[in-house]
């Protein structure tokens, strides 16, 4: 059957009239591709600095500005203030702080603020000076002992030319914490190892082999695991264009990263993790062959072919497996090009594992939109016990919040 779906968290995103609301794009595009639903709302002076289309392009919903109007409902703020699971401001000017802090309801962005008792997040973005002002610090005050969360703004050149603090902060800071805030900590109390990305076989001092993984789908995993609460080790096998995990102040749990290139490397990493994890999550495309000898140095060019002698490399999941503590369940992933669903049962019992996710990725000239290096994945999730569950193309991070979901699910169940 196919995995139930969950609904989107939603965050209303509050414009206000600053030369960074064009950064506002950015944090709109951050949030959609993980899965948020995002309505925005302007000041009047917001959509002099970013167009209205542009964010609802992005965003999929109409972009809303006014109170009133033939258009406008005389209770549209009420709706709006009831929809969010979280506002955000942002950016948030010095006026709009003001405002928000004294109850003022003069635009539509206050006055659904104001309606609302969704939890609110502020990123302010002003001049040095006005950042610094006392009325400003005592308005931030006053709405973070209501509740609210200030995303600090960053230093450098500001859009007048002065240098200081006072930067929107960076649009990957400022959804890093949305989602934080908007994770549940249904995952506290789980220990996790995760194995993430590629591995490489030297040919020489400046050649190697290796796959088009670029660990997307264990990072997605890492990070939404350890939102979630859960404390995760992640061996992330590393390479150009491999994607390092990031993970915002507020998580409810803990990330700690060991970077690895060879198999032999994320082995050793994995198995010194592994009496210390509740659950392993093998996410990694280790190498199935590696060089069987590596010259010490830069092999020249020549004229004639040569071959390349491969052996087959060390099995990291089989050795995760046969070190296993009692208690410890394992999911493994299986990137296919055919027959997805029986290669995965058959890894799936060949490994001794407890659930398997099987995805199809592109043969060679082809394009899908799922497997290696792409943002969306999709497949089915096999269990030992003879579970199975679709899940449809979606971004990755949604697609590693259902997978941890069922996991969760399962393994109470157990």
């Amino acid at each position: 059957m196919a995995e139930t779906a969950i609904r989107s968290p939603r965050v209303l995103l509050a414009v206000s009239g600053s030369i960074a609301a064009y950064r506002a794009a950015d944090i709109v595009s951050g949030l959609v591709q993980r899965g948020v639903e995002v309505q925005c709302v302007l000041t009047k002076t917001a959509s002099e600095f970013v167009s209205p289309l542009v964010l609802e392009t992005l965003s999929g919903r109409q972009a809303i500005s006014a109170v009133f109007g033939p258009a406008v409902s005389g209770t549209e703020h009420i709706r709006l203030a009831q929809w969010p699971d979280l506002i955000v401001a942002a950016p948030a000017t010095a006026n709009f702080i003001a405002r928000l802090a004294l109850g003022f309801a003069n635009d539509l962005p206050s006055t659904v603020a104001l309606a609302s008792r969704a939890q609110l997040m502020i990123a302010p973005a002003m001049n040095t000076a006005m950042w610094e002002h006392p009325a400003v610090q005592q308005n931030l005050a006053t709405l973070v002992s209501r509740g609210a969360r200030v995303v600090a703004p960053a230093s450098g050149t500001l859009a007048c030319g002065d240098v200081g603090v006072g930067k929107l902060a960076a649009a990957d800071d400022i959804v890093s914490e949305v989602m934080a805030h908007l994770a549940p900590a249904d995952l506290a109390g789980l220990s996790l190892l995760i194995t993430a990305g590629p591995t490489t076989s030297a040919i020489d001092a400046v050649r190697y082999v290796t796959n088009h993984s670029t660990g997307k789908m264990g990072v997605a995993l890492a990070e939404a695991a350890a939102l979630r609460g859960a404390d995760v080790k992640l061996v992330l096998g590393v390479d150009k264009g491999t994607v390092r995990p990031s993970l915002p102040v507020h998580s409810h749990g803990t990330l700690e990263t060991v970077e690895v290139r060879t198999a032999n490397e994320m082995r050793d990493a994995a198995l010194t993790a592994l009496p210390c994890v509740q659950g392993v999550i093998a996410a990694a495309a280790v190498l199935d062959y590696e060089v069987a000898q590596t010259d010490e140095n830069k092999r020249r060019r020549s004229t004639e072919p040569i071959s390349l002698e491969l052996s087959p490399s060390v099995d990291v999941l089989g050795s995760l497996v046969a070190a296993r503590v009692p208690g410890q369940w394992f999911m493994g992933f299986a990137a296919e090009t055919e027959d997805v669903e029986i290669s995965g049962e058959a890894k799936l019992k060949r490994k001794g594992l407890d659930l398997l996710f099987a995805n199809r990725v592109a043969c060679v000239g082809e394009s899908i939109d799922t497997g290696f290096g792409g943002e969306t994945n999709g497949g089915v999730l096999l269990s030992a016990t003879g579970g199975r569950w679709e899940f449809e193309v979606a971004t990755k991070v949604e697609i590693a919040n259902q997978l941890l979901t069922r996991i969760r699910n399962e393994v109470n169940a157990e």
